[in-house]
């Protein structure tokens, strides 16, 4: 079954979801459309890839495309609720991350998808990184639990004085704060940041989180556009009580600090060192943009729930909401976390 599909927004990370779906073409997308505000972008990604229609304005696309099956929306942050709040009376969507500006307007298009039973997905791509996936696995052969999770992830700062994603919380802490929610198995219950701006710009350019689950477990997350505009890191570490594992996001590599000579994880060996154990991840796996989208499609297509839902993207959201209200106030807050009673959620 071949599923007909729009890309709303085509800008710089759009485009790449056009040229993706594009690739799917014989196999999993029939009709592929553009839609940008810059009609004349539009156009040019549309002639790029082959698309069959381009438009110009929400309106236009949807009072000619009724029967197409799913939306991707890549639009700037402060405009996700508007987009995904209307799209969803038609479509099954994903919207890239954070699922919206505030935490209301992510409670409420996640309780309209389901009154609709539309999927709702969100693109929180660090969830189909290999190195996640071969971390996860190397855990479960280790039969061990996490006692703390930290991650960095710094650079390059926005563009200018560009706002429409907000700050350094809504763009990038989101990210480590659903892989560490991935990793320790729950949700956090208290947390304490603090956060650091620049003058001229209003939002935050660095986050330094600590958020406190249950069972005594830490997480330790620093967000951050305090950097060179050309350094751009992005890393996780996490500790149990035998051994300290360290993962790169960018270069796929994972070192097991155990003193441990090898070990195979998904049929690749490491290479040997005295102290430590590496394991280096080929380039050749499939890009994870791809391996998102597809877990999309296949949701689409088989109305089971996708990897990343609108639930886990509302976890998320609150999360780094609750960091900068806390930065803000300079005090730990509780987390409370009653309402995904609301969202059928299940741990």
């Amino acid at each position: 079954m071949a599923l007909n599909l729009a890309v709303i927004g085509v800008g710089r990370w759009g485009k790449n979801h056009v040229r993706v779906l594009a690739s799917l073409r014989k196999s999993k997308i029939g009709r592929l459309v553009v839609v940008d505000s810059d009609v004349n972008r539009a156009r040019e990604v549309s002639e790029a890839y082959s698309a069959d229609a381009f438009y110009g304005s929400m309106e236009d696309f949807i009072s000619r495309e009724k029967d197409l099956d799913a939306a991707i929306v890549v639009v700037p942050t402060v405009y996700h609720y508007k987009v995904v709040e209307k799209l969803l009376d038609n479509y099954d969507v994903f919207v890239e991350k954070p699922l919206a500006e505030t935490v209301e307007q992510a409670f409420n298009i996640s309780i309209k998808a389901a009154r609709l039973g539309r999927i709702l997905a969100v693109g929180h791509i660090e969830r189909f990184n290999p190195i996640v996936g071969v971390t996860l696995r190397f855990l479960e052969q280790r039969k061990t639990s996490i006692l703390s999770f930290e991650a960095r992830r710094l650079g390059p700062g926005p563009a200018g004085n560009y706002t429409l994603n907000l700050g350094v919380g809504h763009d990038l802490l989101v990210h480590d704060v659903d892989i560490s929610n991935l990793f320790l198995e729950g949700l956090p219950r208290k947390v304490f940041a603090k956060s650091f701006y620049v003058e001229g710009f209003p939002y935050e350019v660095e986050v330094e989180a600590l958020y406190e689950y249950p069972g005594e477990r830490i997480s330790h997350l620093v967000a951050s556009w305090r950097t060179n505009p050309s350094y751009k890191h992005r890393s996780f570490s996490l500790r149990t009580e035998d051994f300290v594992v360290t993962a790169d996001y960018i270069l796929r590599k994972l070192v097991v600090d155990d003193g441990v000579n090898t070990v195979e994880v998904n049929n690749l060996k490491t290479a040997v060192h005295s102290e430590t154990t590496s394991l280096e991840i080929s380039y050749l796996q499939e890009e994870p943009l791809k391996i998102e989208l597809l877990d999309f499609l296949d949701a689409v297509m088989s109305r089971k729930k996708p990897r990343v839902s609108s639930v886990e993207g509302y976890i998320a959201l609150k999360c780094v909401v609750k960091a900068l209200e806390s930065a803000a106030k300079q005090t730990p807050l509780e987390i409370s976390w009653e309402e995904l009673e609301k969202l059928n959620y299940t741990s």
